[in-house]
């Protein structure tokens, strides 16, 4: 039996953070110059002159109230991190002691840049391993706070109730662990000790280690966004403070409820902005790359590249019309040492060469905000209010202005979904707080129903299915690719990057996008029993051809789900024959079709005279000699194919043929394809 071990309080978020919050302990009448009390009345409770505390207002007394606490007895939990499967009291620290290593070292580069704002310098320099270890450092805040530990403190596996449950059931047997709470431990434990070489072979060596969905979780975190570093413009303005500000986003969402249950599920989301505060001058907001960014956006393909991303994370699942309510936040990516600016735009210096360096360095602004976007940060985070005990701040003149304006100016924040008691609960609360503060204005909420009423547990099913799908795909042998690195010689990958044209980015977000396609389909179906048959083939139809308007490497990456699925439910199908990859289509689709055939002939000859399958660009990781000569020989006859068959056939049924084939039963790459 494991030793019971000492109790200790731990923090969820650091103390060298909540002093940046803090000021030292008055007490009423006491009179620090003396060092000694004026009257007899004894210390609040835990605190002495001099401690550091933080002003806060307690969720848990009723009503709620604005009171000190110290800083080492706030946001935090007794033996939160305790791992009690440790025979020795000693071990079972061992996670809240890799915890402080880390913190002792990203105390240093926070130091660093609370003492360049208080110089008032303008930013500050930092080197790629210290840019890598805050973000390290705050997924890790994400990861380790309230949000996590309810997700994973069970003891007993049949507990786990987190969507991605069937999975971790899978996961826990397959790697022998007896409950969900280790592997928690286990994840925390591979992030914090995985070194982000400049090879990035720790995008390999990741998902081997940890949860595999947490760790792409972790890799888009770290890809996906941009660091800056902002600070209220006027000197009366603050950022707050809450228990889960590090768990908190901005961008669209959306809900669906339980028919039986009246449970609230979370629907489509989009990460845009994520926040973490430092101080009450100084918040870390990390932002979206689909956002415009006008000095990148000069060069012509970088902009093409960005409109194409925004389309996939906000215009085609929302509407054109979804926008960041910080859309217009005034900050950039930081500057470097290794590109220039010329004529608008940025090239590489003399030397570089486009790799990773040990002696790159980014330069950080202190971005100033106005009062609109410094209230709309804090309205973010009091609109993720419920599950909190604590909000901390600094000046109660600043929270007043901050709670009045929330409550009753803000204009995209208090929505309450039908049926959120405790949501409204928690406004409530605000509200009180608010007026005992002084506001006298009327509180603003809206309230909305939710997109649907839905079978959660068949949908919650579906989605384990295109997360387990995922994890044969891209972990199946351990060899794969992950996270941007197209360094695979599995088939699939061949596919995705070199021949549909997808990129580390589209991969991710198909992941995601493939797990909603098939969740509106199986609600189509859900939605309409008991309308006509008819009618419900058509709309079947309809959503098809809109999948099929989609990216061509989605579509295949969907279609490939559907298999799989089909696969699972139906086992013997998987004894069918299909073609095997990389024939000719001379061998193939050509067959019977002299015409075709011939330009096939004259094109694998052209290719093998001239070397073209040898030449630089085309000596690949990925495609053995024949299948480069495969590859071009259709880039040729394609272009070539209405040309060869003009007259045969109509032209739009010509179109159409030429469609099927080259896009659809024979993917074909770009004109200017190089492997």
């Amino acid at each position: 039996m494991a030793a019971s071990p000492s109790a200790q309080y731990q923090h969820f978020v650091p103390q060298f953070l909540l002093r940046n919050f803090a000021h030292p302990y008055t007490p009423e009448g006491y009179d620090p110059k003396k060092k000694k009390r004026a009257s007899k009345r004894k210390y609040e409770k835990g605190m002495f002159p001099g401690d550091p505390v933080v002003r806060n207002i307690d969720f848990g007394a009723d009503p709620p109230a604005i009171c000190e606490k110290p800083v080492k007895r706030i946001l935090g939990l007794m033996n939160m991190y305790d791992d009690d499967s440790k025979s020795d009291a000693k071990q079972q620290k061992h996670i809240e002691l890799m915890f402080s290593k880390l913190e002792a070292q990203a105390s240093q580069m926070f130091r660093k840049i609370t003492k360049a704002f208080e110089k008032q310098e303008p930013g500050l320099w930092i080197t790629r391993d210290e840019r890598n270890l805050i973000r390290k450092f705050l997924f890790i805040q994400k990861y380790r706070g309230l949000t996590f530990h309810t997700r994973f403190n069970y003891d007993n596996p049949d507990t786990y109730e987190a969507n991605d449950r069937e999975l971790m059931l899978e996961y826990m047997a397959e790697k022998g662990f007896a409950r969900p709470l280790d592997v928690w431990f286990d994840n925390i434990k591979a992030i914090i000790e995985v070194e982000m070489d400049l090879e990035a072979k720790w995008r390999l060596e990741l998902p081997k280690r940890m949860f595999p969905t947490d760790a792409m979780w972790f890799f888009s975190h770290v890809d996906h966004s941009y660091m800056a570093i902002c600070t209220p413009s006027c000197a009366e303005e603050e950022f707050i403070l809450t228990d889960n500000s590090y768990n908190i986003f901005e961008g669209p969402s959306t809900f669906v409820q339980d028919a039986d249950s009246g449970k609230l599920e979370g629907g489509l989301h989009a990460n845009i902005h994520d926040f973490a505060p430092i101080s009450p001058k100084l918040m870390i907001v990390l932002r979206s790359h689909v956002l415009p960014n006008p000095l990148e956006d000069a060069n012509p393909r970088v902009r093409e590249w960005r409109a194409h991303q925004r389309h996939l994370v906000l215009d085609e699942p929302y509407g054109e019309k979804i926008t960041s309510v910080l859309e217009d936040l005034p900050v950039e990516k930081a500057r470097n040492n290794y590109t220039r600016v010329v004529d608008g735009q940025i090239e590489l210096l003399e030397g570089e060469d486009g790799r990773m360096r040990k002696d790159h360095r980014y330069f950080f602004r202190f971005f100033g905000l106005g009062t609109e976007h410094v209230n709309k940060i804090n309205a973010i985070l009091l609109d993720n209010i419920e599950p909190c005990t604590s909000v901390v701040f600094e000046s109660t003149d600043a929270l007043a202005r901050t709670l009045e304006w929330y409550l009753t100016e803000c204009r995209f924040g208090k929505r309450i979904i039908t049926g959120e008691v405790r949501r409204e609960a928690a406004l409530r609360k605000l509200e009180t707080v608010s007026r005992a503060l002084g506001s006298e204005k009327e509180t603003v909420m809206e309230r909305i129903d939710p997109q649907g009423v839905v079978d959660v547990g068949k949908f919650l099913h579906e989605n384990v299915e295109v997360h387990r799908f995922w994890n044969k795909t891209l972990f199946g042998d351990r060899k794969d690719f992950l996270g941007g690195m197209r360094q695979t010689d599995t088939p699939w990958a061949q596919l995705y990057f070199l021949v549909l044209d997808g990129t580390p980015e589209t991969l991710i977000y198909d992941r995601e996008q493939i797990r909603l396609m098939w969740q509106l389909r199986v609600k189509l179906d859900a939605w309409s029993q008991g309308v006509h048959e008819a009618i419900r083939v058509r709309n079947r139809e309809l959503l098809t051809a809109a999948y099929l308007r989609l990216p061509p490497h989605r579509v295949w990456l969907y279609t490939e789900f559907v298999v799989y699925m089909q696969l699972e439910q139906h086992p013997h199908l998987e004894a069918i024959p299909v073609p095997p990859p990389g024939s000719c289509p001379q061998d193939m689709i050509a067959r019977g079709i002299k015409e075709v055939e011939q330009l096939c002939r004259q094109a694998q000859v052209g290719i093998l005279q001239q070397n073209l399958h040898g030449q630089a660009g085309f000596n690949s990781y990925f495609f053995k000699e024949g299948e480069v000569v495969e590859l071009l020989t259709r880039v040729v006859v394609r272009d070539r194919f209405l040309g060869a068959l003009k007259g045969k056939l109509e032209r739009s049924l010509l179109k159409d043929l030429k469609k099927v084939l080259f896009e659809n039963a024979y993917p074909t790459p770009p004109k200017d394809w190089r492997c």
